[in-house]
């Protein structure tokens, strides 16, 4: 007999973060000590609680957190001291949308989320449920999320004909998101789910992946758009499976890729670059500030 697959969800979550625990996850730090509300885990007691529920919380791999952990600027501790290598940025596109919306904030954003399908995001909602920041009076939860989840690349090849798939069908990766956003309407029942696509990364089918000053070099990758598009329309079908708002980041970041010519406007940058962030490969600070303004203006 099959489990249901909310069921199925939170037995995977146990196993991963169990496995996470023993040091084994990218991302996460060694002897993590346990989520609560996940069974068969040992829970932190007694489970700590913040000051109540955040009007806006947020979840995402690196592009969101943007934790460069030898750069310039400051790091923001982990929301949770169970999640102790999930530092953000204390300038990442969610903490500028927030204070330009005047909403509190609950950042869950981690480097990493998503490396473990799943059970990674899930966990992570948990412990936001946990915790306290997403409850009665959460206005937004808002997801930039699938970068890192092998399942998510299973829909884009969908989208681009590589495999079978409609935009309506159940799959894994739009499943674990109608899980979360389950969760968290039974807990928060006011709260608006929003999924944003990511920025652009290559333009015009080229990459520049090593830049000097007000020099970009750019390598031809045939392909690249397509995949792009395919992983934005692969974010928003399942926002629209999922009775979810969508934010095209992607469309709206379109010529702001590593190739753009001026420093000012790459907002994301390859490996080398003058104008890099905290994090090689990532959005930069232009590219942070642009992201909430195109994050908040949609959700005014």
């Amino acid at each position: 007999m099959k489990k249901p697959f909310s069921k199925a969800i939170r037995s995977a979550a146990v196993a991963t973060i169990a496995t996470l625990s023993l040091g084994l996850g990218a991302g996460v730090a060694n002897a993590q000590p346990a989520l609560p509300e996940i069974p068969n885990l040992p829970i932190p007691s007694p489970v700590p609680h913040g000051d109540g529920p955040k009007q806006m919380v947020v979840f995402g791999d690196s592009f969101t957190a943007n934790a460069g952990k030898s750069g310039p600027r400051g790091l923001a501790p982990a929301v949770a001291p169970w999640l102790p290598n999930c530092a953000t940025d204390m300038e990442n596109w969610p903490k500028i949308a927030a204070a330009d919306l005047n909403k509190t904030l609950g950042d869950w954003s981690c480097n990493g989320t998503g490396g473990m399908p799943v059970a990674q995001l899930v966990a992570y909602v948990e412990s936001a449920i946990a915790y306290g920041d997403i409850g009665p009076g959460t206005e937004k939860v808002v997801l930039m999320y699938g970068g890192m989840d092998a399942f998510q690349w299973v829909d884009v090849a969908g989208e681009m004909k590589i495999l079978p798939g409609d935009a309506t069908n159940p799959t894994i990766y739009r499943d674990t998101i109608r899980h979360v956003a389950d969760r968290v309407r039974a807990v928060a029942p006011g709260a608006e789910i929003v999924l944003a696509s990511y920025p652009e990364f290559a333009t015009d089918d080229q990459l520049c992946l090593v830049n000097f000053a007000d020099r970009v070099n750019p390598i031809p990758t045939p392909g690249a758009t397509d995949i792009q598009r395919a992983f934005r329309d692969s974010i928003k079908h399942a926002a629209e499976y999922n009775n979810a708002k969508f934010v095209d980041v992607y469309e709206a970041t379109i010529g702001h890729g590593t190739c753009a010519p001026r420093n000012e406007d790459r907002w994301v940058t390859g490996a080398i670059d003058p104008v890099s962030g905290p994090m090689p490969n990532h959005p930069t600070v232009h590219g942070e500030y642009a992201m909430a303004r195109i994050i908040a203006d949609a959700l005014r």
